[in-house]
């Protein structure tokens, strides 16, 4: 099947899987509806070999999968491809050798290993998360706030192109004129910065005291001023010194425990799940082990051996 737009594709495999008596013999006898998704060639891929690729993907993140168009085209088509080297190889009877069963059991492995934690984790008995939930509000009041603004100006003397040194005493002669003259600091900052965004902002940043955004010293710097106007002292950071003016700041507001509830409760279940899980794989992880120490020892060299001798096999004699 050539590669299409899905908008184009779909319409296309409908046709193909509805209008095919192939597709609908059994389920016209059975009454039930169809499940096959796509045929190409003898393949055929059913809504259960989707249901089995989307368990793949991690819960959170399927249904942002599935809402593209290309990516459903591409898993579909990967599919079918799937289906039809797998068919070849059967017929070739490259099932029965040895390593292609091994690897087939230790893919059989890896999906049982993965129900069962699924399943550990669907069986778990779960405690009333509402009652701790509370339990961590109460004592972690500060965690749960709602950031009040924090806005300031600043100058940005680099040291990319200049010593510390050099750096420092322009930084000094900022500070000066900024706390004589706080209120021409913008002018400041078109004439000293070397911050290259102050075209667009003038030396303004937003959510100053958010170590996520800022380099620490800066988001530290920032909080610390506490008055619109007040000048802090020469800052230095990884991109040189900075004198920090206070533009603006509201004060943080707490959360309601019934704002929060629901993410602490979803934070302590999946915190309490995981644990458990870890718990689990621990004890399995920890059972008595016996080990063929000579063949650990050997595998260091068994594929460096074996590509080793494969490099090395002697030449065939011209006739």
């Amino acid at each position: 099947m050539p590669k299409l737009c899905l908008a184009i594709a779909l319409p296309i495999l409908a046709f193909i899987v509805v209008g095919s008596p192939l597709a609908s013999a059994a389920d016209e006898i059975s009454g039930a509806p169809s499940t096959i998704v796509a045929r190409q060639g003898e393949a055929v891929v059913t809504l259960e070999d989707v249901d089995a690729f989307a368990a793949g993907i991690p819960e959170a993140q399927r249904g942002g999968f599935f809402n593209s168009p290309t990516r459903i085209e591409n898993a579909i088509l990967g599919m079918l491809m799937q289906k039809q080297l797998a068919a070849e190889a059967r017929k070739l009877g490259l099932d029965k050798d040895p390593v292609v069963q091994t690897q087939v059991r230790r893919a059989e492995d890896e999906a049982l290993s993965k129900a069962r934690m699924q399943r550990f984790r669907e069986d778990l008995k779960l405690p009333d998360f509402n009652g701790l939930a509370q339990e961590e509000y109460i004592a972690h009041k500060r965690d749960y706030v709602a950031r009040g603004k924090l806005v300031v100006k600043h100058v940005l003397i680099g040291t990319k192109d200049r010593s510390e040194a050099e750096a420092m005493k322009i930084a000094e002669t900022v500070e000066k004129e900024a706390r004589s003259r706080p209120d021409q600091f913008e002018a400041l900052v078109e004439k000293y910065s070397d911050d290259p965004s102050k075209s667009a902002n003038h030396g303004e940043m937003e959510d100053a005291g958010d170590a996520s955004k800022y380099v620490p010293e800066f988001a530290a710097a920032s909080a610390k001023l506490s008055k619109p106007g007040e000048i802090s002292p020469i800052v230095k950071t990884e991109y040189g010194f900075h004198v920090i003016k206070l533009v603006e700041r509201t004060p943080d507001k707490p959360r309601t425990f019934a704002e929060v509830k629901p993410e602490i409760v979803a934070r302590l279940r999946n915190e309490y799940i995981e644990k458990q899980a870890r718990t689990h794989t621990d004890t399995l992880r920890n059972l008595p082990l016996d080990a063929n120490a000579d063949l650990v020892a050997s595998l260091r060299t068994r594929y460096d051996n074996a590509a080793a001798s494969a490099n090395t096999k002697p030449a065939q004699q011209k006739p």
